[in-house]
């Protein structure tokens, strides 16, 4: 072998050498860009929500900072993702507390659209899915969230006056329907079920869940009378 022939080889191996480093420094800031990004949803999902979705396990640190920052219960840290066949035991019996997180998990995703305040019905049909369907019973749903509310995962669930089953999945300053009934009544100190429905785009039924349970909570009172209909007060914003 010619000493050009061993020169030429030196150099393609030098190439391929510093070729392999740029493209490990070009995937380590791919990684490090992936996991600022991760960090920011994380931190807008606890500011949001008042839940850390601590499924990377390299994001410790940051998850105990969010978690002191913004005082959230370990009870709402999610460690690890729920699926329809995480629910099924064995012989298809249910796993409870499996299927309440489901159901939380499926809510947080859903939040701007059902506002965090639910009747049972509803959280029976977002988790009666897939190969859930025909193994799931309403009591099945019922007592997954008491489970929640036990392990203080969710703040609240109650049996109305006509015998409806509410679940309130999020404390009150991250459940975006009362947030923005509230922000609606703030410029007043008070607003109608009309007020609610036309200025929010909503049906009465999800104006009433947020007032009512706004009312349950302490936060509004209701007046009603024949002149004036129903309107909700708030001595606190007033």
């Amino acid at each position: 072998m010619g000493i050009r022939k061993i020169e030429d080889d030196i150099d393609l191996k030098e190439a391929m050498k510093r070729k392999g480093i740029e493209l490990k420094q070009k995937e380590l800031e791919e990684e490090a860009k992936t996991r600022e990004f991760a960090k920011d949803k994380i931190r807008e999902i606890a500011i949001k929500h008042g839940v850390i979705l601590a499924l990377d396990p390299e994001l410790r640190d940051e998850i105990k900072e969010l978690q002191r920052k913004f005082d959230i219960p370990t009870s709402r840290i999610i460690t690890e993702r729920i699926e329809e066949i995480d629910v099924l035991r064995k012989k298809r019996k249910i796993d409870h507390e499996k299927l309440g997180m489901l159901a939380y998990q499926r809510v947080l995703m859903e939040k701007e659209e059902t506002g965090g305040i639910m009747p049972i019905s509803d959280v029976f049909e977002i988790v009666n899915t897939g190969i859930l369907m025909n193994h799931l019973e309403i009591e099945d749903v019922i007592k997954a969230m008491y489970l929640l509310k036990k392990r203080k995962v969710i703040p609240n669930i109650r049996e109305l006056d006509d015998g409806v089953i509410e679940v309130r999945f999020f404390s009150i300053q991250h459940t975006d329907d009362e947030a923005k009934v509230i922000s609606l009544a703030s410029e007043k100190g008070f607003i109608s079920l009309e007020d609610a429905c036309s200025e929010l785009s909503w049906s009465q039924e999800r104006a009433l869940r947020a007032l009512n349970s706004l009312e349950a909570s302490g936060f509004a009172k209701k007046d009603e009378s024949y002149l004036r209909g129903k309107k909700w007060y708030f001595p606190s914003i007033s």
